[in-house]
């Protein structure tokens, strides 16, 4: 090695300016919000906030109302727990939706052949968060 120049073992070390993404490190988050005419806090995982972002942006709600609906349709749980049962609910029945029950290979080969056309998707996309917050009240009275 010449003079002068450090070794790699005692180079400094840079420290990383990118922070890590909060989805990925199981981190809770705060946000505020108004349930019932009353300013609160729900405290979430990074990663189911931004699944009800996402149920958000889809429905078109905005998170005080997505939280009171939650919050008028709980019994037992508590807001967060039903909240992320909600979420739950939502993506699951958004893959039933998605997911043909079967598959018929011969429609399948049919339309990759281009002999049938695919319906084009629901624009608007079909509305699924009345139906969570049903299916979640169903389960919530099952409780008792």
């Amino acid at each position: 090695m010449m003079q002068g120049q450090d070794s790699p073992s005692r180079a400094p070390r840079r420290r990383s300016t990118q922070r890590p993404n909060p989805v990925s490190t199981g981190r809770r988050l705060k946000r505020n919000l108004r349930v019932g005419g009353r300013r609160t806090i729900i405290i979430l995982e990074a990663y189911v906030f931004d699944s009800i972002d996402s149920i958000l942006d889809r429905e078109g709600v905005p998170l005080d109302a997505f939280c009171a609906d939650v919050d008028d349709t709980r019994l037992y749980s508590s807001m967060a727990s039903s909240a992320r049962l909600v979420v739950l609910t939502y993506f699951r029945l958004l893959e039933q939706i998605n997911s043909p029950p079967f598959v018929d290979p011969e429609i399948q080969r049919l339309g990759r052949e281009g002999a049938i056309r695919v319906p084009a998707p629901a624009s608007p996309p079909t509305p699924l968060q009345q139906l969570a917050l049903r299916r979640f009240a169903q389960d919530e009275a099952r409780v008792e």
